[in-house]
């Protein structure tokens, strides 16, 4: 017989690849191979992939005005009582996000648009787009190619060639970052170009913007952003856990890890507790 410790693990997940955080701080969150998953603050996990297609690979998951929605290997849902209903974007998704009026969806296919009414597309057809990221003046987009910014205001794009996908990308005030398909940090120079950036043994799982810091997620835990110096440099902030995903509710920073569950930790005070169910 199985000791009951053994029987837990079996029935919880532990593996975790994306995280979100409601305002009543339930989580939904992708076990990889096994779907997704909903918890109330202080209850159990429960199954929540009624409505996705079979096998689905959960890429990334967002929450858009209180809705949960996810970018899967099968295409975009959204999620209405407890069903993902399944949009038009039945391509493979990687990010969802809503600006400047409308709903914009990276694919393998390029980036397309829902202008209220239906999806047309924007840019980078024929390519596979993994991430994007707003700011007044500018789309900034990672690819299969490298990395592609669009100015607002002349209507051009600049398109940078990496040799390698980038499939994360977050912004400070002072530079653009990238995660590249190689675990490596792209980092823009400031030249109108990027450093590839190879820490030892850190394999780079994607970065992510937060209240004006960019963290990387890692196979070696979470770090943040920044200078010693002129040296660009990482600064560990979760060691000795493979960190794929975060998520922030006030100051509580929420992290989806390979091994341990979902962990917490308050940035006010940089105390953590685990999560291990």
């Amino acid at each position: 017989m199985s000791p009951d410790f053994y029987k837990s693990w079996q029935s919880s997940p532990i593996h975790f690849s994306s995280v979100k955080v409601r305002s009543d701080r339930s989580l939904i969150a992708a076990s990889p191979g096994r779907g997704l998953f909903q918890k109330t603050e202080d209850g159990d996990w429960s199954g929540l992939s009624e409505g996705l297609h079979e096998g689905s690979t959960i890429n990334r998951l967002q929450l858009i005005g209180g809705r949960p929605y996810a970018c899967t290997s099968r295409g975009l849902y959204g999620l209405l009582n407890d069903c993902w209903i399944p949009t038009d974007v039945s391509t493979p998704c990687y990010q969802y996000k809503e600006e400047w009026g409308y709903g914009f969806a990276a694919t393998g296919d390029g980036l397309i648009y829902n202008d209220g009414q239906k999806w047309k597309k924007s840019a980078f057809e024929g390519s596979t787009v993994y991430d994007f990221l707003f700011t007044p003046q500018y789309l900034y987009a990672g690819h299969d190619k490298g990395i592609s910014m669009y100015d607002r205001i002349t209507d051009r794009f600049a398109e940078f060639k990496l040799g390698v996908g980038v499939t994360s990308i977050a912004a400070s005030r002072d530079y653009l970052v990238g995660a590249s398909e190689r675990g490596e940090l792209m980092v823009g120079d400031g030249k109108g170009g990027f450093d590839a950036i190879q820490y030892n043994d850190i394999f780079v799982f994607g970065v992510v913007s937060k209240h004006s810091q960019v963290y990387v997620c890692t196979d070696r835990g979470l770090y943040r952003i920044g200078r010693l110096g002129k040296q660009f440099t990482l600064f560990s902030v979760k060691p000795g856990v493979p960190v794929m995903d975060i998520d922030w509710h006030g100051s509580e920073l929420y992290m989806a890890t390979l091994s341990k569950g979902i962990q917490t930790m308050r940035a006010a005070s940089g105390c953590s507790s685990e999560n291990n169910n």
